[in-house]
């Protein structure tokens, strides 16, 4: 997976004010919001996290191992290097997040169900994975990896994508209209029934060895 620039690894703006106070965590947390809250010093393995939201929040460089959060949303918040192996997402939401570097192919599979809307996906993976139906909307992905992952009927509207690759994908049935920027073999992906558009679908053209010339 390809490492982020020492410019992506700086701070945002967004973050500097995160707060760094004592936040009382019990390992089981339901029905919680966490604002500007900077997680970075915290040890978040083990924690449950159920209905919770967490606003502008900052999770550089944290262990989430063997965490679980379900039912969860995460708006205009971080996630840097951070480190997900055995991390449970059941129905989490992701809205205006920066994710960076990032390998959900370490998830748990049991339950593993995210979607996406208006974020910065840069330099993550996703392998193996089962995001049937999922959405990943208005996003700009780049430098990302998608490799036998099952996104069946799934929404990639408004996305731009830049040097990312899909490999032994099922995208059937998948909706890329108003995507931009992507480049799917037609011959290492099952796209039957998917839905794409002009110009944009001409990426498909020098997969298959034809050119166009006007």
């Amino acid at each position: 997976m390809i490492r982020p620039s020492a410019d992506e690894q700086q701070p945002d703006l967004l973050f500097a004010a995160a707060e760094r106070e004592s936040i009382d965590l019990s390992e089981t947390n339901e029905d919680r919001v966490f604002t500007s809250v900077d997680f970075s010093d915290r040890n978040l393995e083990d924690y449950t996290f159920e209905k919770c939201r967490f606003n502008s929040c900052s999770f550089r460089d944290v262990s989430l191992n063997s965490a679980t959060f379900c039912s969860c949303v995460f708006k205009e918040c971080e996630f840097v290097l951070t480190k997900f192996k055995h991390l449970t997402l059941n129905g989490v939401s992701f809205l205006d997040c920066k994710i960076v570097g990032v390998n959900f192919s370490d998830c748990n599979d049991f339950g593993f169900s995210i979607d996406f809307n208006g974020c910065i996906l840069d330099s993550i993976a996703v392998y193996g994975k089962a995001l049937r139906k999922t959405g990943i909307l208005q996003c700009v992905v780049k430098n990302s990896d998608f490799s036998e992952v099952d996104f069946k009927e799934s929404d990639f509207s408004g996305t731009s994508f830049e040097k990312t690759m899909f490999h032994n994908c099922i995208l059937e049935k998948s909706d890329f209209r108003s995507a931009r920027g992507y480049e799917i073999d037609p011959a290492s992906n099952r796209l039957r029934g998917a839905r794409f558009t002009l110009p944009e679908a001409q990426s498909f053209l020098g997969y298959l060895g034809i050119k166009i010339e006007q």
